[in-house]
């Protein structure tokens, strides 16, 4: 076993709620594979790689076929949950929810969800990993077209109906701020549009108002009697000033409100982009009528963020890849509590990568990983954050996006040039292993009424 050496019990020691969601995840187009079996639609990735690219996901970690192995890495793992991603071209291969789903699809996604469970595993599942069903990119123009909004909420109203039953936390989308620019605005993500800012506000504009009826759909007809929790996993750098002056604070704030603020204010704060965004962009901001700012805020029940491999840090040197090495993280989970009411948080996708010339040696990876991102700790316990999960991402090597297979995110390796896909754990796999155990056991021992009360607002949360 990959031991944890003293400090790390330092700094885990009496900071995770015994119910702590300690997770890892995948997305369905990165590890699936099986691109166009069982009656699976093409989506605008699918078409992207195929048409532009150096690689493709067709087979990736072939999680479609060997799905049952992941849950084995699961529970190998002992994580208490795991976030997966629907394929909304594989459930509708024609985009349209109003038309029969592809049957082979429910049912694999059904027995993923049931052997999760039956290894008390609770799934997180995301609707939308910026799969687009191909069809209604040529169809409508994408997330540039409001028809988007109403085919949104009905697909999801067909997950929340087929699955909701078993699935307690879902998640809308998965930062949209990087579909909006990198697929719409720079081209460099599906579908490749360059349609620059105009092009990014407008498709951004429509997804805030897609997760919004999705959450609406679910609180009105679905939370009633399947009583989960529904929220939109947005993305945040970070960034801070190399001298604290007036100027140089209001900067950063404006940088953070550019990213994460641009989706946060609207659904957490006051139903509107913040005003730095109104005056940068000018009248190629979309506007919100008054009754749509009551419509799209707080339609969220928990503050899901994305906080990974591309933050920044003005003033600092900065690793491989634009990596930093600080537990940036702990800042970023104070500032959206002072900026959004302390909302409870869950880090629903945080994680390091590597060269793809490593295989399960990662020692290096690990602790930079770990070390920083698990300081998450220390604000639970000192700061007053209220985190109810960590997402170790991913759990898989497998497609990763515009960099193809040349970096490695999975906590297991898989030689790609391998047809079964083996799923071999990294010593990031046994450090994590060592961790959700001995955090737990630590947390029990030197029990608090801190921890009873994170244990109370995660129980009103979803019940």
């Amino acid at each position: 076993q990959y031991a944890v050496d003293i400090s790390d019990q330092l700094f885990l020691h009496d900071n995770f709620p015994t119910d702590f969601l300690w997770a890892t995840g995948t997305s369905a187009f990165q590890t699936e594979g099986a691109w166009e079996q069982d009656g699976k639609g093409i989506s605008i990735w699918d078409n992207f790689t195929h048409s532009r690219f150096g690689g493709t996901a067709d087979i990736a970690s072939d999680s479609y076929l060997h799905w049952e192995e992941d849950v084995k890495a699961l529970t190998f793992l002992g994580v208490k949950a795991y976030t997966f991603s629907l394929s909304w071209p594989r459930l509708f291969p024609d985009g349209s929810a109003q038309n029969k789903p592809n049957l082979p699809a429910v049912r694999h996604y059904n027995r993923l969800i049931d052997k999760l469970l039956e290894n008390k595993i609770e799934p997180i599942v995301t609707l939308y990993h910026w799969d687009l069903p191909q069809v209604l990119q040529e169809q409508y123009g994408g997330w540039r077209n409001e028809t988007l909004i109403e085919l949104f909420e009905e697909y999801a109203s067909f997950c929340f109906q087929m699955f909701g039953d078993k699935v307690k936390y879902w998640l809308t989308m998965h930062n949209p701020y990087l579909m909006a620019v990198q697929g719409y605005g720079t081209g460099i993500h599906a579908p490749g549009e360059t349609g620059g800012d105009l092009s990014a506000l407008k498709v951004a504009h429509n997804m805030i108002k897609a997760h919004a009826g999705a959450w609406h759909k679910y609180n009105t007809y679905f939370r009633p009697h399947q009583r989960g929790a529904v929220s939109i996993v947005l993305g945040s750098h970070w960034v801070e000033p190399q001298t604290p002056t007036e100027a140089n604070v209001e900067l950063c704030q404006k940088s953070m409100e550019a990213v994460l603020g641009w989706f946060a204010n609207p659904i957490f704060g006051d139903g509107d982009y913040p005003l730095s965004l109104k005056s940068k962009h000018g009248t190629a901001l979309p506007t919100f009528t008054e009754d749509e700012k009551l419509w799209v805020r707080n339609t969220a029940d928990f503050f899901a963020l994305s906080f990974g491999p591309k933050n920044l840090r003005l003033g600092r040197t900065l690793a491989e890849y634009g990596q930093s090495v600080t537990p940036d993280l702990r800042r970023v989970l104070i500032w959206i509590k002072l900026q959004y009411e302390d909302p409870l948080v869950l880090v629903a996708e945080a994680g390091w990568f590597s060269d793809a010339s490593e295989t399960t040696e990662n020692t290096v990876a690990t602790r930079s990983s770990f070390r920083s991102d698990l300081w998450n700790g220390e604000t639970i316990k000192f700061d007053g954050v209220h985190v109810i999960g960590y997402t170790a991402w991913s759990l898989l090597d497998g497609f990763e996006w515009d960099y193809g297979y040349d970096i490695r995110r999975g906590l297991f390796y898989i030689d790609f040039s391998e047809p079964k896909r083996n799923r071999r754990p990294k010593t990031s796999a046994l450090y994590y292993r060592e961790i959700i155990p001995r955090s737990l056991y630590l947390f029990t021992k030197t029990l608090s009424l801190k921890g009873d009360s994170q244990r109370v607002l995660l129980l009103k949360c979803v019940n």
